[in-house]
């Protein structure tokens, strides 16, 4: 009987690749939330006040679209372990393209051209020294974990005055909350709580939901800023 059909995790191979049997819902929430996304951000693209709003819509739309498909991808339908380690690390690397889209959008919709311009610099590249780490030097930059992801995200708080600003009551407590769903959830994953029924729904699948959850309440922040 294989791995997959007994049920059975491998804990050196879980530690490495992911576990080996994977609960029924790994990576479907990711899938759901990408068919959701996809029409959603067109909409926003579309109904976006001039084109920097727009330009912010489609860098977050790619950031937030590519790391949900790398997701859904590795974590449903790549199954040979060479493969996995492969797609691992692009996993963790499409995460800096989130954040890196999700500061992106918010600065060009609530600063002026030069602040928004000198984000986009700092966040862009932040990302790719990210990006290239998780992707060459995987088992380094892992053992950072979710602190990296973590602070990378919280350095978006610069731009908090200006959301309120210009966007208002809304757009501001859906960012803070936006972001402290992503903390919550990242500390939890760090933790593998909670594991809850490690065949069907575990503490991965409850990280993929607050990913969800907290991209919900920066898509509505970027709606208020944008439209």
């Amino acid at each position: 009987m294989g791995i997959e059909q007994a049920g059975v995790v491998d804990r050196p191979l879980d530690d490495a690749l992911g576990t080996l049997a994977r609960p029924t819902w790994r990576g479907r929430l990711h899938l759901i939330a990408l068919l959701c996304a996809i029409p959603l951000a067109v909409g926003l693209a579309i109904e976006s006040d001039g084109a920097r709003s727009r330009a912010g819509v489609i860098v977050y739309a790619v950031g937030l679209c590519s790391t949900l498909a790398v997701s859904t991808t590795y974590h449903r339908w790549v199954h040979t372990l060479q493969a996995r380690a492969r797609w691992r690390r692009l996993d963790h690397a499409t995460i800096f393209a989130l954040i890196a889209g999700t500061c992106s959008a918010l600065a060009l919709t609530s600063l002026s051209t030069g602040p928004a311009i000198a984000v986009l610099i700092s966040i862009w590249c932040a990302a790719a020294v990210g990006a290239v780490l998780k992707l060459r030097y995987f088992e380094r930059a892992s053992r950072l974990g979710p602190a990296v992801y973590i602070a990378m995200g919280w350095s978006g708080a610069a731009l908090a005055p200006a959301i309120w600003q210009r966007g208002g009551t809304l757009a501001f407590v859906c960012f803070a909350a936006g972001g402290l769903v992503y903390t919550v959830g990242a500390l939890g994953f760090a933790r593998r709580w909670p594991t809850l029924r490690p065949t069907t729904f575990s503490y991965h699948e409850v990280w993929h939901a607050f990913t969800i959850a907290a991209a919900g309440l920066h898509f509505t922040t970027i709606t208020a800023l944008s439209t």
